[in-house]
C-alpha cells in the first residue's frame, strides 16, 4: 500500500508562478487519493490568495501575517501530521515538480527506515538542464549553502548540465536537505520536531537536517526526483543579518562543548574578515545588530533550551555529524579568484587537520 503524502506549498507573493506550479501538481503520477496539497499563504499582497481560493482539491491555509519560512511551513506540516500522513513534502513558492518527483522520493525513502529526509535534485526553472542544487552543505565555520555535490557529478562548477552520475552511488548522503524541495518522514518529524521559528529565515532547513542526523537518521539525495527552481541570487542587506545570526546560533545549539571550544578561535578570527566584508558590502549595521542579538538574555535562554533538546535526541557524536561537513565555501555565487585560490585552500587544509581532533 502506498503511503500518504502531503505537499506543503508555501506562497508569498508568488502569483506569477501559481499557474505553472499547480499544473505540475496536477500532472504528478502519484495516486491522488494518497496525496494532499496544503497551501499556506504568508499574507501575500499580489492577488495570490484570491487565485488560490478558486482552486479545488487543496487545503488552503491563509495567514494574516508573514510567518516566515519556518513557521509558515510548520502551519502546513502540523495540519498534515494531525491528518496522519506518512510523509510531508516541502515545496518553495518559486518551484515546480517533475511528474515523477513524489513517486521517486517516496520510493527511495521506502528503501531504508533510517532515511529521515529525501532531497530532490533541483534544476533551474528557466534552464531545466542545469543543476541548481543537489543538497545542503555545511562549512565548519557555520556557513550553510545549497551546493552541487561533486561526488555525484564528478566535479562542481557554477553551472552543471544534467546527466546521470557516473558513480554507482545514486543515493548519496548529504549534510542537510534544502527546504525548496524535500520529503520528510513523518515519524522522524514527530521525534525531532519541525522547523525552528526562532530562526525565521535561513538555516532553518540546515538546523532541522542537523537534528535528523543527531537522532541517527540520514538525509539523502534522490537523483530521479526532480524539482525546478526559479533561483536567482539576490544580495539583500537583511539577508546577511539572518544568515550571520543563525549560523552562530545553530553551531551554539548543537555542537558538543569540546567541539565548540575547538572551533571557537577560528570562528573568532573569521569574524574579523566578516566585519571587513560587512564594511565593504555596506551591511556593517546589520553585523552589529547580530552581535547585539547574540548577547541578549533572550538569545541565551533560547540556546540553553536548544542544547537541552539537542542532548535529548542525540544518538551520534560530533565526529559523525562533521563527517559530511566541508572546509570549502562552494556556493555558486561566492566564487572568485580570492576565494578559489587563497581562502578555500587555506580553510580546506585547516579543516583537514581540525576534524581529526573531533570526537
Amino acid at each position: 500500500m502506498l503511503p500518504r503524502v502531503a505537499i506543503i506549498y508555501l506562497c508569498y507573493n508568488d502569483r506569477s508562478y501559481l499557474p505553472e506550479v499547480f499544473e505540475s501538481l496536477h500532472r504528478l503520477n502519484y495516486p491522488s487519493e494518497k496525496l494532499e496539497v496544503i497551501v499556506v499563504d504568508n499574507d501575500s499582497k499580489d492577488g495570490s490568495p484570491d487565485w488560490l481560493r478558486q482552486q479545488s482539491g487543496i487545503t488552503f491555509m491563509p495567514s494574516a501575517t508573514n510567518l516566515g519560512f519556518a513557521q509558515g511551513n510548520n502551519l502546513g506540516m502540523k495540519h498534515a501530521l494531525l491528518e496522519g500522513v506518512d510523509y510531508v513534502f516541502l515545496l518553495n513558492g518559486d518551484a515546480k515538480l517533475h511528474q515523477d518527483a513524489i513517486t521517486e522520493a517516496v520510493k527511495l525513502a521506502h528503501t531504508d527506515e533510517k532515511i529521515g529526509a529525501v532531497q530532490s535534485r533541483i534544476m533551474l526553472w528557466k534552464h531545466p538542464d542545469v543543476v541548481n542544487a543537489t543538497g545542503g552543505m555545511v562549512h565548519f565555520l557555520g556557513f550553510g549553502f545549497a551546493g552541487v555535490k561533486s561526488s555525484v557529478y564528478g566535479f562542481a562548477k557554477k553551472a552543471i548540465v544534467s546527466q546521470k552520475p557516473k558513480t554507482e552511488d545514486l543515493t548519496p548522503e548529504i549534510a542537510y536537505a534544502s527546504g525548496a524541495a524535500v520529503l520528510y518522514r513523518a515519524t522522524v518529524l514527530r521525534q525531532v520536531g519541525l522547523l525552528d521559528p526562532f530562526l525565521f529565515l535561513y538555516h532553518e532547513d540546515l538546523e532541522l537536517g542537523w537534528r535528523i542526523r543527531l537522532a541517527g537518521y540520514k538525509n539523502v539525495l534522490a537523483i530521479d526526483s526532480i524539482a525546478y527552481h526559479d533561483y536567482e541570487f539576490r544580495r539583500s542587506i537583511q539577508k546577511f543579518y539572518w544568515m550571520e545570526r543563525n549560523r552562530v546560533l545553530v553551531h551554539a545549539s548543537h555542537l558538543q562543548a569540546r567541539t565548540l571550544l575547538l572551533l571557537a578561535p577560528f570562528m573568532l578570527v573569521a569574524e574579523l574578515g566578516l566585519v571587513l566584508f560587512a564594511i565593504k558590502g555596506g551591511w556593517l549595521k546589520e553585523k552589529v545588530l547580530v552581535y547585539i542579538n547574540l548577547l541578549s538574555p533572550r538569545t541565551w535562554v533560547y540556546v540553553a533550551r536548544k542544547r537541552r533538546e539537542s542532548r535529548s535526541i542525540r544518538r551520534v557524536d560530533d565526529r559523525e555529524i562533521v563527517r559530511l561537513w566541508t572546509g570549502k565555501i562552494e556556493h555558486q555565487e561566492t566564487s572568485s579568484a580570492l576565494v578559489d585560490r587563497l581562502i578555500n585552500p587555506v580553510l580546506a587544509s585547516l579543516w583537514f587537520f581540525l576534524k581529526r581532533f573531533i570526537r
